[in-house]
């Protein structure tokens, strides 16, 4: 998946800069990537916040384009940069209001949900975010992507560059139902994107601990199953049968209001304290100081 996510964006970017964040090893695959795709690669053990932070302080040019490494470019984005450029929009994304897939069994997996796959109003994930990042750093730095808003459900820790921009420009996702677990987002009658959701499935659902859940044995293999078919069909995807998956029926505060109605209590100071020690126990020596390590590098970056 990773070969054809670089190949669509060569596709419409021939010569834009590429910076890819890998965690795990996979220097060989890497090295692949960047003498076919000239991309330039970093091999780091860190998690999404410390990889997010390291490619953005990196980046040089005046706008980023933020994509996760199971999308792929299906049409030419270039119009929404010139909509940043002239300020129709001050951010493009895709709203976190997105509805289970059909094959997905929500109520097993995650009850409390009532069937929302994300649900966060007025924010986007990274499946895709442009932005004028040389802007945002002036105003703002690196700090600003905190939230200030806390987020007891659905979470990144990106969003504080949702809060910072008012002028949203949403893609619109929609289910397709021969590709799996993913949505095609869509402007108007343009499908620009393919998105899988679970794309690190084979660590995530299939790792050790993936039976702590109900049902993501079941999960893995449909992912697995549209993906297939996706990789056999590309280019030439069927994109027929499609339907809504941002819930546009749906009264969305109203929502929101049950599915937090129905968590638990959000955890104090000292429970999430104690959560954390006991996570730390667990590490060994070289994975603490490293853990402390990019606990420290990720405050001195923001501040």
């Amino acid at each position: 998946m990773m070969r054809i996510h670089l190949q669509s964006i060569r596709r419409f970017f021939p010569t834009a800069p590429i910076l890819v964040s890998k965690k795990g090893g996979g220097y060989e695959e890497m090295e692949e990537y960047r003498t076919d795709f000239r991309i330039q690669y970093w091999i780091e053990e860190c998690n999404y916040s410390d990889a997010l932070l390291g490619l953005l302080g990196r980046c040089e040019t005046e706008y980023v384009c933020i994509l996760d490494h199971d999308t792929v470019l299906l049409a030419d984005p270039a119009y929404l940069l010139v909509g940043l450029v002239d300020r129709r929009w001050d951010m493009v994304g895709i709203e976190e209001r997105i509805r289970d897939h059909p094959a997905i069994n929500g109520a097993r997996l995650w009850p409390q949900n009532r069937g929302w796959m994300r649900l966060a109003p007025g924010y986007t994930d990274a499946t895709l975010l442009m932005f004028n990042l040389r802007e945002f750093m002036r105003r703002w730095g690196l700090r600003g992507l905190r939230p200030k808003k806390p987020f007891p459900t659905d979470y990144e820790f990106h969003y504080g560059i949702c809060e910072k921009h008012t002028q949203h420009k949403y893609l619109l996702p929609f289910h397709t139902p021969r590709y799996g677990i993913g949505n095609v987002l869509k402007d108007d009658d343009i499908a620009v994107l393919w998105h899988q959701w679970f794309g690190a499935y084979r660590t995530r659902l299939e790792g050790p601990e993936a039976d702590v859940l109900p049902g993501t044995r079941q999960l893995a293999g449909t992912i697995r199953q549209g993906e297939e078919v996706f990789l056999a069909d590309y280019p030439n995807l069927d994109l027929s049968n499609l339907t809504p998956a941002w819930g546009p029926n749906y009264d969305i505060h109203a929502e929101r209001r049950e599915v937090l109605r129905a968590l638990p209590p959000y955890p104090g100071l000292l429970e999430q304290l104690k959560t954390r020690l006991n996570r730390w126990r667990h590490y060994n020596i070289r994975k603490f100081v490293l853990h402390a390590m990019r606990w420290l590098e990720r405050r001195w970056r923001m501040l």
